[in-house]
């Protein structure tokens, strides 16, 4: 399973939000940025290159591009239970074509980071 592909590390404090940005292509054409508040785990980002090499067998990914953010954010969620999660996957071809799904826990809110994460 490509989810078993995430792994990841202590949080070095999780009494503090951060926010850690990695950028990727699952498939070809297919732009991937994962924004994310930890929780007590981050994100090995070599193991995240290793996950999204699973979806390049996947032949143009049949659900588009919505389905493959929800699997992503899924998978994301279940391997790290993040604080906050964001997935954007965008694409030129045919046409310009973005998606952002988002996900938190249900008591966590820090509006001051929320406020400054610049648009992607």
């Amino acid at each position: 399973m490509r989810r078993e592909r995430l792994s990841t590390r202590p949080s070095p404090d999780a009494r503090h939000d951060f926010l850690v940005e990695l950028r990727g292509e699952p498939l070809p054409g297919v732009r991937l940025t994962l924004r994310l508040v930890p929780d007590l785990l981050v994100p090995e980002p070599a193991s995240v290159t290793a996950y999204l090499a699973e979806f390049t067998g996947v032949d143009g990914f049949a659900g588009g591009l919505e389905t493959l953010a929800v699997a992503i954010l899924d998978d994301v969620n279940n391997e790290l239970v993040p604080r906050w999660v964001e997935v954007t996957v965008e694409s030129e071809e045919p046409l310009p074509h973005r998606v952002v799904i988002e996900d938190r826990q249900p008591t966590w809110d820090n509006p001051r980071l929320m406020e400054r994460l610049r648009p992607i």
